[in-house]
């Protein structure tokens, strides 16, 4: 079993949407894609300039490149053992 050790700058789950188990992948794709562009366009390049507590975004983009890593590993593993 996989484990994730979330970072000190984890994310505050009570404001999260909450996933149906049968869509999660796919919404959490569609999420992911429109993230990557505004990053690729320079949308966000701009989230590092606020200053604690109003860096919400910063602290947000932190978060998902430690949980993309775990996310990664998670998803490889699943098709390894379970994918055709």
């Amino acid at each position: 079993m996989l484990r994730v050790r979330v970072p000190l700058f984890a994310l505050n789950f009570n404001n999260m949407a909450q996933n149906m188990s049968y869509c999660a992948a796919e919404n959490t794709r569609d999420c992911m894609e429109q993230l990557l562009n505004l990053i690729e366009t320079g949308d966000k390049n701009d989230v590092f300039d606020e200053q604690p507590p109003h860096n919400y975004e910063a602290r947000a983009i932190k978060d998902i490149a430690y949980l993309a890593d775990e996310l990664a590993r998670a998803c490889n593993h699943l098709i390894d053992t379970h994918g055709n």
